[in-house]
């Protein structure tokens, strides 16, 4: 089997030759920046070329071809390049180094020890309907977010052989971009008192949306085969809403977004990322037209894999879930590492609908001699 017709053979819910791999294809199944030019020097990929970044953020590493051929990865993803009329504007104040992004949004991350930038100032916070209203949100469809992409797409499916994936990563889900512009706190609250500018902002939003994807599959979807969206739910042990605020607020907007994009491209798979506890609005993901959950974060409260597997495997393909990233990885043995890939081997593979990857993208810190146990478990016990 080629690789697309491995994914795709496992996404049909039918056992391919083995599990397929995922090593960077989207943000959550990537790796940090200073891991991954720990992971180069010990592949002994030595090269001058400054690493591509995936997710400015959370810094998150582009990976190279030449690593997921190493790695025997199974899937390639594209996503959006920085616009031309945005320009990002690092500034040093105090301790930290800090910018703000075409949304209004600003980061800042620590000169001393950081590793991530963190939010802290969300435009919206203070604003009114009306000033919402009148905010100037970027335009998804700026034809430079897409520069190059098609001579990308061609270079990475290499004629076919590889799946493609498309990655939104512009901006954030439906729920976390709107937390992320007014304030985790002001927006919860919002919703909660059923203020109109609450339900503006999730109109709003959708539309950016609506209007980006259409955007990308006007352009590329013909050499698409996933699309995937996002929207962080839970945390480690509940839901960051409840679901019939869920059920009332989001799933709409989810469902109208899917069935837009199914009408343009009847074909593409519609992937969806949420970490943390989610359990009780997985049906209605499955009901909005989410094809492919990403990940399974099985540490987190009501989120055993077996249980999932056996209640949603049928409807869902699960991308990620194959190890944990919290603790067993960074700090685990090798053989913990090689025992912990086993065991979800055994409870995701059977009957297919499972592309292996670690639950997030692999953070500074965890062992070169980790990474590489989980690989050649995979390679070793993910044969069908």
């Amino acid at each position: 089997m080629t690789s697309r017709e491995r994914v795709l053979t496992t996404i049909a819910h039918t056992e391919p030759d083995r599990v397929p791999l995922d090593f960077g294809a989207t943000m959550e199944t990537t790796i940090h920046l200073k891991a991954y030019a720990m992971l180069k020097e010990k592949l002994h990929i030595l090269t001058d070329k400054e690493a591509g970044i995936k997710l400015l953020t959370a810094q998150f590493a582009d990976v190279d071809q030449e690593i997921q051929e190493k790695i025997g990865a199974d899937v390639r993803g594209v996503q959006p390049v920085p616009p031309a009329n945005f320009e990002i504007r690092y500034e040093k104040k105090g301790e930290y180094t800090q910018f703000t992004d075409e949304f209004g949004i600003s980061w800042r991350k620590s000169d001393e020890d950081g590793l991530y930038f963190d939010m802290f100032k969300h435009p919206l916070a203070e604003m009114e309907l009306e000033d919402i209203e009148n905010y100037p949100f970027p335009d998804p469809r700026e034809p430079s977010r897409f520069a190059g992409l098609s001579e990308r797409i061609d270079t990475l499916s290499a004629d076919g052989e590889f799946p493609i994936v498309f990655d939104n990563c512009w901006g954030n889900g439906i729920f976390q971009m709107c937390n992320q512009m007014m304030g985790y706190d002001q927006f919860l609250i919002a919703m909660a008192l059923g203020e109109k500018k609450a339900d503006y902002m999730l109109d709003k939003i959708l539309d950016l949306k609506m209007n980006f994807w259409d955007e990308v599959l006007e352009r590329f979807g013909d050499r698409i085969d996933i699309v995937k969206e996002l929207d962080d739910l839970g945390t480690q042990i509940n839901l960051l809403l409840s679901p019939e605020m869920y059920q009332d607020k989001i799933k709409p907007r989810l469902t109208k977004l899917v069935n837009s994009i199914k009408k343009k491209a009847p074909h593409v798979k519609m992937m969806m990322h949420s970490c943390g506890s989610i359990r009780k609005v997985i049906p209605d993901l499955i009901d909005a037209g989410v094809e492919i959950l990403n990940p399974i974060q099985y540490t987190a409260e009501d989120m055993d894999p077996a249980t999932l597997k056996k209640e949603f495997g049928k409807d869902l393909t699960f991308w990620g879930g194959g190890m944990e990233t919290q603790k067993i990885m960074p700090m685990g043995t090798v053989q913990e590492v090689k025992d912990e890939t086993r065991r979800q081997l055994d409870i995701l593979m059977p009957g297919g609908g499972f592309v292996f990857a670690q639950v997030h993208s692999l953070q500074w810190g965890v062992p070169f001699e980790n990474m590489m146990a989980m690989w050649e478990t995979v390679k070793e016990y993910g044969s069908y």
